[in-house]
């Protein structure tokens, strides 16, 4: 029965857009602040230069009023000490004026009102000189009556009328602006007020999505762990289950190799007896012919054949033989129980190349052990995996170069990795697949052999928890990679049933 999960929302799927709704309200609120913040700004310069104009109004206003006083002070008292002060107040108020058409080149309207007042003050400020001067030359009354003619008091009134003019203007630009700003900085509260309610229910539903996909998960976990369980338990049977189906069958390998070397041992025994019957047959035959006046030699081709038929029976007995040996010696490492140890792999690689130096020197070979991280299994088996590799790789070398074996290792995560490279003949890439099949021999077969040996090595490696694979380049030389675990430990149903409880 398959086990199901059932994970009902997607609320992630929800997530993007919430995130992406998050980005564009704070993205606009950030657009809109900075836009009223410069509004506000902009409005608060306006009005902050419109009070300055018309403080410079004032102020030049006053100037001319001032320098009107200092020339009636020097018409009345005559006093040099006014006359100077007269002179420095009238010398002010041009450039004050000049000054004043700067700060309003960029409102037109005023200018042009300043333009058309420059006239009169001008004119007010000659009107002052003539006075003065009429003085200076010692003619009072005619000074006294150029004022009392009222011209210099109907200049003056024209001079505060367009500066009062100019003045209302600012005012009312003042007020408007003002009005603009405290709009802006009204508004600026607003959508400040408005985006941090936003963030707040966008940031409250975030928060009710998480802890609906916290709960969500946590149910998935659970259910999750059950299911493992469960799985766990349905693994350890099934793994028993095989482990049983491969006894069963490593028993019954071991019975039918046992039961079939008895009748091979009866038709070893008979073709030795029709061996030995041969000779005394053919003498025979070859004096009944002698007898019967036949010719002796007429039997010679009948005798090849056969001997030739023994032979080809005692080669197929011989064959049998060694795969019924082969057979055995499978079934019975199958049922080996391993032992595992720590094992120092370059030792017992070196051990493995002492056993093999007289062969490796008789052939020119030449054994390279680098350096082997060590490791915690079984010793024969992996003694036996390495000697298989070898001895694979000295025996399918190439007769028109030395033979050169390379064995490397190192650490990869939890698992010891350890590489057999040869410079012999190769592997043809239609036979990679087929090399560790059971009594599969690849390219030429010259050499002795029943085609168990890497078969062997796979079992091996996979009883021990790894796997191994190839990579060859035909007349080039084969690599073959072990990849075993650092701490062998037994099956599953094997540590379960350790395991007390």
């Amino acid at each position: 029965m398959p086990l199901a999960i059932t994970y009902k929302p997607h609320w992630y799927t929800g997530q993007p857009l919430l995130m992406l709704a998050g980005f564009l309200v704070l993205t606009a609120i950030a657009a809109t602040s900075a836009w009223l913040v410069f509004k506000s700004q902009e409005d608060a310069a306006v009005a902050a230069a419109s009070v300055q104009v018309q403080y410079d109004l004032t102020t030049q206003q006053a100037r001319v009023r001032r320098t009107e006083s200092f020339q009636r002070g020097y018409l009345l008292t005559g006093e040099p000490r006014m006359l100077e002060q007269y002179q420095a107040s009238a010398a002010l108020v041009v450039p004050a004026t000049q000054r004043l058409r700067e700060v309003l080149a960029d409102d037109p309207e005023q200018l042009q009102r300043l333009e058309a007042l420059t006239p009169t003050i001008d004119a007010k400020l000659t009107e002052l000189a003539e006075t003065v001067a009429l003085v200076q030359a010692g003619d009072a009354a005619a000074a006294l009556a150029l004022v009392r003619s009222g011209r210099g008091e109907a200049l003056m009134e024209e001079i505060a009328d367009g500066f009062e003019a100019m003045r209302e203007i600012e005012r009312r630009d003042f007020s408007d602006r003002s009005q603009a700003a405290r709009l802006s900085s009204l508004a600026l509260i607003v959508v400040t007020v408005a985006g941090i309610l936003i963030i707040l229910m966008v940031a409250a539903f975030a928060l009710y999505l998480v802890s609906r996909a916290t709960r969500q998960l946590g149910e998935a976990h659970a259910a999750l762990a059950t299911a493992n369980f469960d799985l766990e338990a349905r693994v350890a049977e099934r793994t028993a289950d095989l482990s049983e189906a491969n006894l069963e069958i490593q028993r019954f390998a071991y019975i039918v190799s046992h039961d079939l070397r008895a009748p091979l041992v009866n038709i070893m025994g008979f073709t030795s007896e029709l061996e030995a019957l041969r000779d005394d047959v053919f003498v025979r035959l070859e004096r009944l012919r002698a007898q019967a006046g036949d010719e002796a030699g007429a039997d010679t081709e009948l005798a090849a054949d056969f001997t030739e038929a023994l032979g080809f029976i005692k080669s197929s007995i011989d064959k049998m033989d060694r795969l019924i040996n082969a057979i055995l010696r499978l079934s019975r490492e199958g049922r080996r129980e391993f032992r595992p140890e720590v094992i120092d792999a370059k030792a017992l690689v070196e051990g493995i190349g002492a056993s093999l130096a007289h062969r490796l020197q008789e052939i020119d070979a030449s054994l390279s052990i680098g350096s082997l991280p060590s490791l915690e299994t079984d010793r024969l088996a992996l003694e036996q995996v390495f000697t298989n590799l070898i001895d694979n790789a000295i025996k399918y070398r190439r007769r028109d170069v030395p033979a050169r074996v390379e064995i490397s290792g190192r650490f990869d995560g939890r698992s010891v990795v350890y590489e057999v490279a040869d410079n012999g003949r190769g592997i043809d890439a239609r036979d990679l697949e087929r090399v560790f099949e059971l009594f599969r021999r690849a390219g030429t077969q010259d050499q002795p052999g029943e085609g168990i040996g890497l078969a062997h090595v796979k079992t091996l490696v996979r009883r021990l928890g790894g796997a191994i694979t190839v990579r060859s380049d035909l007349n080039k030389g084969t690599t073959f990679t072990v990849r075993l675990p650092r701490r062998w430990l037994p099956p599953t149903h094997e540590r379960l049933q350790e395991e007390p409880g």
